[in-house]
């Protein structure tokens, strides 16, 4: 078992529609994808955690997406179900305080998104296909 090195952290997208009046009692569904590239020396990879919120009654009139990229560096010969599971939980304290810090600061209450249980059964790993800018691979 190895160690990844945390470089950092990206933003990509923030999307929020508060259209919500009132005191309103929110009954919130979540979607999320997480997956992780790497280079192809394997000693680099990019976790990204994909966050979809929406009022499950009125959707159109609250809804929130983020997409966050960590950037983290990996030790040589480690399993890559071992990374998923470490970059899952390098990342996922980051996005779920940005989440927080966002609904409070736009008036609604402090959403905190529950953690996934990473296990080797919901781990999918896709073959070395190779990413548009020859950097990255799944």
């Amino acid at each position: 078992m190895g160690e990844l090195i945390f470089k950092g952290m990206k933003v990509e997208e923030i999307d929020l529609t508060n259209k919500l009046e009132g005191q309103v009692k929110l009954d919130i569904e979540q979607r999320a994808s997480f997956n992780v590239k790497y280079t192809n020396d394997n000693l680099h990879c990019a976790a990204n955690l994909t966050i979809d919120m929406m009022e499950k009654t009125a959707p159109m009139d609250f809804n929130f997406k983020i997409s966050a990229t960590a950037f983290l560096d990996c030790e040589p010969g480690m399993d890559k179900k071992e990374i998923h599971k470490k970059a899952y939980d390098e990342i996922y304290p980051n996005v779920r305080t940005l989440i927080t810090t966002i609904m409070v600061n736009a008036g609604l209450p402090p959403i905190v998104i529950p953690k996934v249980k990473m296990d080797d059964s919901n781990i999918k790993l896709a073959g070395n296909e190779q990413e548009n800018n020859g950097q990255l691979y799944s």
